[in-house]
């Protein structure tokens, strides 16, 4: 139910690009953190990760109550667009139950080992569960920066001579998924991958 409503909240949101900062506000605003803080620039292969959070709980003094927080750490090294997919992915997960999310060091080791190595291979168990959530964490991101009503104006924009070099652009999504976004069958795919 979470997505859907971030969902919500950016449906009817034409201009693009939906900033980052924005979405960290629509999650803490739904309850579900009480801070988010990112860690721009860090020295991270992105060949092996792009990104990565961590959740913690800190008190505010000796007494005080209880702060649900995370920290967003990215690569330096990846473009502004890939940046935010990134951070908007990342922030997706600030919604995931505690069931898709890695508690021990054993089980980050597997799904770090997930990430960067075959997804698909026989060895089942939760480190593949939570590598293919992970997955579908881009596609769920992506259906928040490039809400439905930008999306038909993104369409009308190429219909009249505009390119899909120029959306991108505009968005700063990548423009492998702004071309997947903009094709035909996305609404239908955006239905099964987000629930709505």
């Amino acid at each position: 139910m979470s997505l859907l409503h971030l969902l919500k909240a950016f449906e009817s949101e034409t201009a693009l690009p939906i900033e980052i900062p924005d979405i960290r506000d629509a999650i803490l605003k739904l309850g579900y953190q009480d801070e988010i803080t990112f860690v721009a620039g860090a020295d991270i292969d992105p060949g092996k990760l792009r990104g990565v959070y961590y959740q913690f709980t800190k008190r505010n003094g000796v007494y005080g109550d209880p702060q649900l927080c995370t920290l967003i750490v990215y690569s330096g090294k990846l473009g502004l667009d890939w940046q935010r997919l990134v951070c908007a992915k990342e922030l997706i997960h600030v919604m995931d139950g505690a069931e898709e999310k890695t508690e021990t060091s054993e089980e980050l080791e597997g799904l770090i080992e997930k990430l960067i190595g075959p997804l698909s291979t026989e060895d089942f168990g939760l480190a593949d569960l939570m590598a293919g959530k992970d997955k579908l964490a881009v596609y769920q991101a992506l259906a928040v920066l490039f809400p439905d009503a930008a999306r038909e104006d993104a369409l009308k924009k190429i219909a009249n001579g505009g390119t899909l070099e120029d959306v991108a652009q505009q968005a700063s999504v990548p423009l492998p998924f702004t071309r997947l976004v903009l094709r035909e069958e996305w609404p239908a795919a955006k239905k099964d991958i987000c629930g709505c």
